[in-house]
């Protein structure tokens, strides 16, 4: 959820964290109605506050998806930590003093991590990107064939974490050289020894490298050009054709895909992707 919040999604998320803090506000301070019930109790808020609580929440769900991002989920914290320590100034709660204030604390420090937390991770985000523009830019360019892949028992929402070491030929014709990473990727676009892709590397930083796996209509020749090489299988002086997949071992890949759509494991895009990926891959 990086990236800068579009300002509809920012005034539907702020509306909704709005409605609840009225909602939370309310619905703690009639608490403190209970023990005078019997001399007339408290007015009814105008607005029912029961009702206003999932709308609130509703709405400030779809003002982050929109694009309110995490803003609006700090703002949906802070909105219910504000109402909760508004009730123990007011001392709206006189047989629970301390709950509203514990309450309010808790959600407002809460609300702090996903802004921060999110300014935090737009930062790592810029900082890679401008390294991977760095390295297409000024870095050495090559096909890279990979020649390892280890999975490492560690999965992101079914995505598989492994570890791709890869050999990379340089254009230049200068001496190749073999690099390792540790990268989370689709679980139905697991890379496999001898495909190839274009890479970029630092000679001087054996950390210092990457490897292109899609390209967009706007890529440059030169990196149209290093698709172009990857698929047809040249890269630089010391390019070596990649390794043929079998038709048995194609059939039983996509029987595989097949199997788990119907299952309901793999959604119609996904299902679409890894087929096209797949036939695309053996010459289909």
């Amino acid at each position: 959820m990086g990236g800068k919040p579009h300002p509809l999604g920012l005034i539907i998320g702020l509306a909704g964290a709005a409605l609840t803090f009225y909602a939370v506000f309310n619905l703690l301070s009639s608490t403190g109605c209970i023990a005078i019930l019997t001399a007339g109790g408290c007015g009814a808020p105008a607005v029912p506050p029961t009702l206003v609580l999932p709308l609130g929440i509703i709405l400030a769900a779809v003002g982050a998806w929109t694009g309110g991002r995490m803003v609006v989920l700090a703002a949906l914290f802070e909105a219910i930590g504000l109402a909760a320590l508004a009730v123990g100034a007011l001392g709206l709660m006189p047989f629970m003093p301390t709950f509203p204030w514990l309450f309010g604390i808790m959600f407002c420090l809460g609300g702090l991590v996903p802004l921060f937390g999110g300014v935090a991770l737009g930062r790592i985000g810029a900082a890679k990107q401008a390294q991977a523009m760095e390295l297409m830019r000024s870095g050495t360019r090559g096909i890279g064939t990979i020649v390892d892949v280890q999975d490492t028992g560690v999965s992101i929402n079914n995505n598989p974490r492994i570890v791709i070491r890869m050999r990379i030929e340089p254009l230049d014709g200068s001496a190749a050289v073999e690099r390792s990473k540790t990268v989370l990727v689709s679980r139905v676009a697991i890379p496999r020894a001898g495909e190839r892709y274009p890479a970029f590397f630092d000679p001087a930083d054996p950390h210092k490298w990457m490897y292109a796996t899609a390209m967009d209509g706007q890529a440059p020749a030169e990196v149209r050009d290093l698709f172009a090489r990857a698929a047809a299988g040249s890269g630089g002086g010391h390019a070596s054709a990649p390794a043929a997949e079998s038709d048995g071992g194609a059939v039983a890949e996509l029987a595989r895909l097949s199997e788990l759509w119907k299952a309901g494991a793999l959604s119609d895009t996904e299902f679409a992707h890894a087929k096209a990926r797949l036939l695309a891959r053996i010459g289909g």
